[in-house]
């Protein structure tokens, strides 16, 4: 990438000098009650002769944010990102128009057009500093937030970007799949034409099942090399054959039987902590988030000796599954997300099943 072409303004909003009180984003949000302004901490905390928990863990986050800051300058190591697999940029359409990569461990999404990009980025602030306990349970199924960032990418005008952890940091050949949770994937101030445009998609899986597939990378292409299955795949899928989802997301027909079941239960037991918590939160509605399942292909080719004692430990380095896509995020009132949690038990059950067979 010619760093010429590429320029950076701005920084991380490591919010060092505003009071820490978090305003509600959305009329009706839930307010943070454990949360206090700062300048009213400010005098207790002075006498104190070591350091509260708390502060020292602000503390972190704001290092970590500053780090990010100053490597962003370094716009050498930015790229589109490779393993986007749904929305802007992805396809046979990749570019720095999409979500970028950085050599340092973190991706940069763009911020979509008001209202919904605001909303996304108000609730990562938000919830990345929220004290209150659901909040900080469903932030660690999230990727961190290190902030946001402005770039101008071939001269346009500069746009806003969410800097965001990268799941597949460390992998050697990332396998990725989202898949959008919710047979209702629109939130309550949607018009009615944006209404019929979402009920007329994936009609095989998001009504009957609550989930949709956007895109699946694997590793199936020649000597192991990286192959696309974009939008297409999910919209084409019906009911009765959704077991095709982790055929491929696993390359089944080629790869070790036993490797493939380790890894199935290891996501198992991450979507179980995920269907856990929303079987119990009531205090957010959240609508066309999706689920970001990453798994190493090289698991492959460690465990050749057939799964011996060793592999078990090692596969939980090889998965990860967050949570992706925060722009229609509202109130619960008291009410159980029961659209997030209808999508969340089929896919669960999916597992199960491919794992039972």
């Amino acid at each position: 990438m010619e760093s010429g072409r590429l320029s950076v303004s701005g920084c991380i909003r490591t919010h060092p000098e505003q009071c820490m009180c978090i305003q509600p984003p959305i009329p009706g949000w839930p307010s943070n009650a454990q949360t206090n302004c700062k300048e009213k901490e400010g005098k207790k905390e002075k006498d104190l002769t070591v350091k509260p928990i708390r502060l020292k863990q602000e503390d972190a986050k704001l290092s970590i944010k500053k780090l990010v800051a100053g490597s962003i300058q370094d716009t050498d190591k930015l790229k589109p990102l490779e393993t986007q697999v749904a929305g802007h940029g992805t396809g046979d359409k990749i570019s720095h128009r999409g979500m970028l990569h950085h050599a340092n461990g973190f991706v940069l999404k763009p911020a979509q057009a008001p209202p919904k990009g605001t909303r996304e980025i108000e609730f990562y602030e938000t919830i990345s500093r929220s004290l209150n306990p659901v909040d900080a349970k469903l932030y660690s199924f999230m990727p961190k937030f290190y902030g946001t960032e402005k770039i101008s990418l071939d001269g346009l005008p500069h746009s806003h970007y969410l800097v965001l952890e990268d799941l597949t940091e460390g992998m050697i050949a990332p396998c990725v799949m989202d898949i959008k949770i919710g047979a209702k994937t629109y939130g309550p101030t949607a018009s009615a034409a944006k209404i019929a445009q979402e009920d007329a998609k994936y009609l095989g899986t998001k009504k009957p099942l609550g989930f949709s597939v956007l895109g699946i990378i694997n590793r199936s292409g020649q000597n192991g090399s990286m192959k696309r299955y974009d939008k297409s795949f999910g919209m084409e899928l019906q009911t009765d054959s959704v077991k095709k989802i982790l055929q491929v997301f696993f390359n089944t027909p080629s790869e070790d039987r036993q490797v493939i079941e380790k890894l199935v239960q290891q996501f198992s037991v991450l979507l179980s902590d995920v269907q856990q918590f929303f079987e119990t939160q009531t205090r957010y509605h959240i609508y066309a988030s999706s689920l970001l399942l990453v798994y190493d292909y090289k698991i492959f080719s460690d465990a050749t000796a057939k799964l011996n004692s060793d592999i078990d430990p090692q596969i939980s380095k090889h998965v990860r599954l967050k949570i992706i896509d925060f722009a229609h995020v509202f109130p619960a009132n008291g009410i159980k997300d029961r659209n997030f949690v209808f999508g969340l038990d089929n896919l669960c059950k999916l597992f199960a099943d491919f794992s039972a067979k």
